[in-house]
């Protein structure tokens, strides 16, 4: 096969994550596979490689964000299912070599998947060949003819990777301080490896058509992920005109970034409450407190790792650190919302449509030494800062009742025992639609509008299935009438309603929450920057003499 030996080249690709890059070529050529006769048919062998692939999971996902903890306990979960382990051991009790059973059982497993017609199932293929290569890793510790993982990787000065493919785990344990662009051949939009490199903010391409054979003698290259093309060995020209793009793209982030730590305000001079929204204490170190206006929902599911739900004391330092970091600034921190896709062995049920059955406040009033345990770590937590309770899939007035008594109970008791306390605002996410049309009923302190399961629940479409996608979306009157209805008991009432659904973060809905009264929203971090960047220009463009930032 011939190099490539010609410059400034435009090659086309699909772009999974914008961005530019420029920078040297890094390529990972393909990986050798087993030899079909190598190693051993002990079953101990295999259920130690096993063993020993969840333990390194585990600590990976320790490590990581919510994101990342999430994708990595799909697989371990993967590991615990005895309708993938148990096949496996049969082959090899019948004295079929472990690498080799495995293999053939994960390779069924994967052409099943990439078969499948649904974008998400076929993505989910890329999770099974990451197990695949990591159990085989395991198994073949001192074989140096097999696949190693990417971790090693040391790129010098900044560099785009290019590889045929790449997996969950492979991502994850890269070091991306030099790499700085990803091109692979073969990767689904939908992957995880997409999520997280829109994650991380790298620019990524793929369905990438050149052999890397061809690339060996590439050195420089530009990966524009707005045209969707890879530009190898760009002439000095193309090469300045980039790095002009990239630099005005720096300073019109770092225009927005100085924004950050402003009040932001409507056109009509009210105050709008801007808060993020939290699912790892990744977020801690990300963040300034100052650029928020607190945090409008943090997720404690992400504590809870390999279907360990933490101690009091543990929870209890997580709560605490939240504080700390939001200097005075209020923390809304939402019970364990557990069920749905979040399965906890032992605690939910195997259920045939999960969400709409035994989850959310429903688990934690069953559970009720689980709950309280939480509770208490919850109340200490307050005594050290302005903390908000929330509920979540609150369906029934009675609901909020019986936690009130076990928040009183329990505050009761520390004070008892001489351990400080305080007592949070009790509020609930509005989420179910009896709740929200029936809003009047629940006395508490605070609303927030989970307009994701909301609109799911109202329209009876699953968010996540591509068959009926076209009806998922927030476009439909009876959605907005009845946001208006929860919005206005707040106003009359004197009790805030914030929204923390996808619709809070997506600019093409903002303007029509402002329109209808809303004055707090809570955003994921990535949005943050675009959030309160177009608030600022929409009052620039309907007042341009007036004041965009006030300083309180």
């Amino acid at each position: 096969m011939n190099k490539i030996n010609f410059s400034n080249q435009s090659f086309p690709a699909q772009v999974v994550s914008e961005g530019i890059a420029i920078g040297k070529i890094l390529i990972i050529g393909n990986k050798t596979s087993l030899e079909k006769n190598h190693g051993t048919s002990d079953p101990s062998i295999f259920l130690e490689s096993v063993q020993e692939t969840k333990s390194q999971l585990k600590d990976l996902a320790l490590k990581k964000s919510q994101i990342e903890g999430d994708i990595l306990e799909f697989q371990i979960s993967l590991l615990n299912d005895s309708e993938l382990i148990e096949p496996v051991l049969k082959s090899i009790k019948a004295k079929e070599k472990c690498s080799v059973a495995w293999q053939k059982k994960l390779d069924s497993m994967i052409e099943e998947f990439e078969e499948e017609t649904d974008s998400y199932f076929k993505a989910r293929a890329e999770d099974l060949k990451d197990l695949k290569k990591r159990v085989l890793r395991n198994l073949t510790k001192n074989d140096e003819n097999f696949s190693k993982p990417f971790q090693n990787l040391n790129a010098k000065e900044k560099s785009i990777f290019l590889a045929d493919e790449m997996t969950p785990s492979e991502f994850i344990e890269t070091d991306w301080n030099q790499i700085i662009g990803i091109v692979l051949k073969n990767c689904s939009p939908n992957s995880h490896v997409a999520i997280l490199a829109r994650s991380y903010g790298i620019p990524m391409l793929t369905d990438f058509k050149i052999s890397l054979n061809r690339m060996k003698n590439v050195k420089n290259a530009i990966l524009d992920g707005k045209k969707g093309c890879l530009i190898i060995e760009p002439s000095p020209k193309l090469l300045k005109e980039y790095q002009k793009n990239v630099q005005n793209n720096f300073e019109e982030i770092q225009l927005n970034l100085s924004k950050l730590a402003k009040p932001s305000f409507n056109s009509k001079g009210d105050r709008i409450l801007v808060k993020i929204n939290a699912d790892s204490m990744d977020l801690l170190t990300k963040i300034d407190p100052e650029h928020c206006d607190g945090i409008g929902l943090t997720r404690t599911e992400f504590l809870i790792k390999d279907g360990h739900i933490p101690s009091e004391e543990e929870q209890f330092q997580v709560y605490s650190n939240l504080v700390k970091w939001s200097c005075g600034k209020p923390i809304t921190i939402r019970t364990f919302d557990v069920g749905g896709d979040k399965p906890v062995e032992g605690i939910t049920n195997n259920e045939e449509n999960s969400f709409l059955g035994f989850r959310g406040i429903r688990v934690s009033l069953k559970f009720k030494d689980l709950f309280r345990s939480q509770i208490r770590a919850l109340l200490r937590a307050t005594a050290l800062g302005p903390i908000q309770v929330m509920l979540p899939m609150v369906t029934i007035p009675e609901e909020v009742e019986e936690t009130r008594e076990i928040i009183t109970e329990e505050y009761l008791n520390l004070c008892e025992k001489g351990i400080k306390a305080g007592i949070p605002k009790l509020g609930i996410m509005v989420e179910v639609p009896l709740a929200a049309l029936s809003i009047e009923k629940f006395d508490v302190d605070f609303y927030s509008i989970g307009s994701n399961d909301l609109i799911q629940y109202l329209s009876a479409t699953a968010r996540d299935n591509r068959s009926v996608s076209y009806l998922y979306h927030a476009k439909y009157s009876a959605f907005w009438d009845l946001m208006s209805k929860i919005n206005a008991h707040g106003h009359r009432t004197g009790r805030e309603v914030s929204i923390c659904g996808d619709i809070a973060s997506d600019t093409n809905y903002l303007e029509k929450l402002l329109d209808n009264g809303f004055r707090s929203i809570s955003v994921s971090p990535n949005s943050l920057v675009n959030v309160k960047t177009y608030l600022a220009s929409k009052i620039l463009k309907e007042e341009p003499n007036k004041e965009v930032f006030k300083l309180n």
